[in-house]
């Protein structure tokens, strides 16, 4: 007679280990920056990327073909919260006011970030530069005017993520001549970043709007013809 079989329980199913839910922009972006901690993006290998989203290293390469495409992928997520304030509320200084603190606030908030490092490049930067010159064109710069301030500015904002690069590397204490500098000043980091920021606006105007008068009067034309080209629409 062959043996009777013994009633079991039916085993649960085990669960699917190392499968990777599909990759997403902010999934590789927030792996990558966890992983830099405070240290640079490119001390960060692709391999160890892999391993931290969990999938094999070439499924990284095929939505990241290189590091440079990668350093681009992590500036357009850190800067696409940017917002522009509407031109027609609030003075043209005013909005390159904001628009200059978001920037250095949304790269500020990543320690392993530095446009000095990985530029400005990507489709973000593109979208920022742009607005930049639309609050000069509103200001009245004419366009070779406003190539020369969006450079002067563009350089001072480089410059001033790389000073607050330096200070989180330091504790948040600045470079040690800037420091020793400033210290009588008893200005806070972000004093500073507005005082400077102020002297190049007002260097700006003092040296590129030349016939205000003619100017504003351009100006006010255009944003008659913005706001009537949103009526009509």
């Amino acid at each position: 007679m062959r043996p009777r079989r013994v009633a079991t329980e039916p085993e649960s199913p085990r669960p699917k280990r190392g499968r990777p839910r599909s990759l997403t922009e902010e999934r590789i972006v927030e792996a990558l920056l966890k992983l830099a901690g405070n240290s640079r993006l490119e001390d960060v290998s692709m391999r160890a990327l892999a391993k931290e989203l969990r999938v094999p290293v070439m499924t990284v390469y095929n939505y990241i073909p290189s590091k440079s495409a990668l350093h681009e992928l992590v500036v357009n997520h850190v800067l696409r919260p940017t917002h522009f304030p509407p031109l027609e509320v609030g003075s043209w200084e005013e909005h390159m006011r904001q628009l200059q603190r978001e920037v250095r606030h949304a790269i500020g908030r990543h320690p392993a970030l530095s446009l000095s490092r990985y530029g400005g490049g990507g489709t973000e930067a593109a979208r920022l530069a742009e607005g930049v010159l639309s609050i000069l064109g509103s200001a009245g710069f004419e366009p070779a005017d406003a190539a020369l301030a969006f450079t002067t500015l563009y350089t001072f904002m480089v410059g001033q993520i790389e000073v607050d690069v330096i200070a989180r590397s330091r504790g948040g204490r600045p470079e040690a001549t800037l420091e020793g500098v400033t210290r009588s000043a008893n200005r806070s980091r972000d004093e500073l970043f507005d005082f400077g920021l102020d002297a190049v606006i007002e260097g700006l105007k003092a040296k590129l709007l030349k016939q205000p008068t003619r100017r504003r009067a351009r100006q006010r034309i255009a944003r008659i013809r913005s706001r009537s080209s949103r009526t009509t629409r």
